[in-house]
């Protein structure tokens, strides 16, 4: 689940310990962002804003499936089409398999 070459490279700009950290203040994001964007009703300006921040986040971990799912869904956000809706149930699952995959929990 996660990319272990940035992984890899965040201990060792960070550190062990520090990693630890921070890996804890992903999950804590990660989840409320994913809470925030499921529950999105509308394809405005907080769908593309929570889908853009997830990706960043995740990405940042090396949480490349999780950062995939949100570009895609920051992309059907700013074009308003409702596919958002269709990967969006794909989310809680990934979601999950990504926080029981965190290298440092």
């Amino acid at each position: 689940m996660f990319n272990q070459t940035t992984v890899k490279q965040l201990e060792a700009d960070v550190g062990k310990d520090v990693l630890g950290q921070l890996f804890a203040v992903f999950k804590s994001e990660a989840t409320k962002l994913t809470e925030q964007i499921m529950a999105v009703t509308t394809l405005d300006n907080d769908a593309v804003r929570f889908s853009h921040s997830l990706k960043s986040c995740a990405r940042s971990y090396g949480a490349d499936q999780l950062g995939a799912l949100a570009e895609t869904l920051e992309a059907h956000a700013k074009n308003n089409d409702t596919a958002f809706f269709a990967e969006r149930a794909l989310l809680p699952e990934i979601h999950s398999a990504t926080m029981a995959a965190i290298p440092m929990s």
